[in-house]
């Protein structure tokens, strides 16, 4: 079976870093298992460094010569450089690495019509053999980039197949429809898994409101070990699921979810109190009231909130998407705005309370939660 992958790399420096990473000596067999299209090779004998050298000059030669045709000097390495695949076969397919690495060739010629420099490295240092390819971002001529989108994507699927078909490889026949996906997710855990919990946050006023609706979404959630556990009763599960499986940027444990409600909590009492307060000292000792430390820095702020027994510490970097409530936003606006009326602030727990009842008057209730998430499910 092959499988391919692709990952997009930034920046000249990693660009290097990965040409010397896929050249391993130990990896590539003393670099027999490297081919390449494109280069100026003006090594006859090459040592490890020699080459890395050697492939990063012919890389970076294409890259200052479109830049200067172009006006285009990349600031920040923000712009991809080159393209990173893998190509990976089974042990069953029965292939030597040189065949593997003359399919990578072959793929890599077909797909880029031979107007791009690329090098394929095939590495054997694990039971499947597979190999990497570097693909350089600018074409040969220096004149246009290579543009990764869905239909490249599919069509290196398709050449990858049926070279690596030709040569006695397994591939998989029917890659998934639209109809095999719909399958997919009414059967998937960690699908309907993330589903839930997703329906969870945005229907629950706070973490404990968050955990009761979860039982009632039948979500039996284990946050006492080392890695969080999520258990759905009404479905037959072998194991649970960790909440580390989820997501590659969170790490959905007990700190990500007190997180996402302490920043609810804390952008709430901020929207609150600033149209109730003329100055950023009666916004400091409003919120004390409300549970609520505001830490002024020289430039950035620390919101500290407890609640329910738990402090939670954050920089004001992470609390909204939309506001960045560092000190000059406070400053700013304070400065701008108009002086308001400081009476009827005396009982201000109660206001609040009040205020989070009208915020939160179209979450659903614990036992209308399930029903709710059925129609969610529909649209």
């Amino acid at each position: 079976m092959v499988v391919t992958k692709h990952f997009a790399t930034h920046g000249k420096k990693y660009r290097r870093r990965l040409i010397k990473y896929i050249l391993n000596l130990d990896k590539t067999d003393n670099l027999k298992l490297v081919s390449d299209f494109g280069m100026s090779n003006y090594l006859d004998f090459p040592s490890h460094a020699e080459m890395v050298e050697m492939y990063n000059v012919n890389f970076t030669n294409n890259d200052k010569l479109y830049e200067s045709r172009n006006d285009r000097q990349e600031k920040h390495q923000q712009t991809i450089h080159a393209h990173h695949l893998i190509q990976s076969f089974s042990p069953e397919d029965n292939l030597t690495p040189e065949e593997i690495n003359r399919i990578g060739y072959e793929t890599m010629m077909e797909l880029t019509g031979g107007r791009f420099k690329f090098i394929v490295a095939t590495h054997t240092d694990k039971d499947h053999v597979h190999n990497h390819i570097l693909i350089n971002a600018i074409d040969r001529n220096s004149d246009k980039k290579l543009i990764w989108n869905y239909a490249l994507e599919r069509n290196l699927r398709m050449i990858s197949d049926r070279i690596s078909k030709m040569t006695g490889a397994k591939i998989i026949e029917k890659r998934y429809s639209y109809r095999d996906y719909k399958k997919y997710k009414e059967s998937s855990h960690k699908f309907e898994l993330k589903q839930r919990l997703y329906f969870l946050l945005q229907q629950s006023k706070s973490f404990d409101d968050f955990l009761e609706k979860a039982k009632q979404l039948h979500v039996q959630i284990d946050f006492s070990q080392k890695h969080s556990r999520f258990l759905m009763t009404d479905r037959t599960m072998i194991k649970p699921i960790r909440g580390r499986q989820l997501s590659k940027r969170d790490l959905y444990d007990e700190e990500f979810f007190r997180t996402h409600f302490a920043k609810q909590e804390i952008e709430s009492r901020l929207e609150f109190l600033l149209n109730r307060v003329n100055s950023l000292e009666d916004l400091i000792t409003k919120a004390k009231e409300l549970n609520l430390t505001i830490d002024l820095k020289q430039k950035n702020v620390t919101f500290i909130l407890e609640e329910n027994n738990q402090k939670i510490s954050l920089g004001h970097q992470k609390i909204s998407d939309k506001k960045l409530y560092d000190v000059k936003f406070f400053q700013d606006y304070f400065k701008n705005k108009e002086v308001v009326a400081s009476e009827g602030l005396e009982n201000l727990q109660e206001q609040y309370h009040a205020f989070q009842e009208e915020r939160d008057k179209d979450k659903v209730s614990t036992e209308e939660i399930e029903e709710a998430f059925k129609t969610f499910k529909e649209k």
